[in-house]
């Protein structure tokens, strides 16, 4: 009776520590960003390359005000056409630099086997800035 009782409070004592020690995901604080699409208005960069070969390109698109940032390219469809849209992050807290501004990013890609390859950014709902990247071996 003795040892059932102490397996017991035992028992008991590693479930309110696991309780109190686990910690969920949702705890951490709310972010202080937003983030919202941005539409490119001009890529530059190599038509082509050599299979193994970095290549660079510029994306210049539109934040809302100064105080947009890049935030990472995210895959889209138009039309089951693959390509790519800037996603920007910008703060919550009001900006004191409300004008609009280009910024530009850097994409790079390394190509593993020889072709033609088209790098599509979204412009607008429905087009793309399509670069065309021929590659050879």
């Amino acid at each position: 009776m003795k040892n059932f009782k102490l397996q017991s409070i035992a028992l008991m004592l590693l479930f309110i520590t696991a309780l109190t020690s686990c910690s969920s995901d949702n705890d951490s604080p709310t972010e202080d960003v937003v983030y919202k699409s941005a539409y490119a208005t001009e890529v530059s960069g190599p038509l082509t390359g050599k299979v193994g070969q970095e290549l660079s390109y510029a994306i210049t698109f539109q934040v809302e005000n100064g105080c947009g940032e890049f935030n990472k390219l995210v895959d889209v469809e138009f039309n089951k056409v693959p390509g790519y849209q800037v996603e920007v992050k910008y703060p919550k807290a009001t900006c004191n630099r409300p004008d609009p501004e280009n910024r530009v990013t850097i994409y790079k890609i390394t190509t593993s086997k020889a072709g033609t390859y088209y790098l599509r950014l979204a412009k607008s709902e429905t087009e793309y800035i399509v670069t065309e990247v021929v590659i050879t071996d």
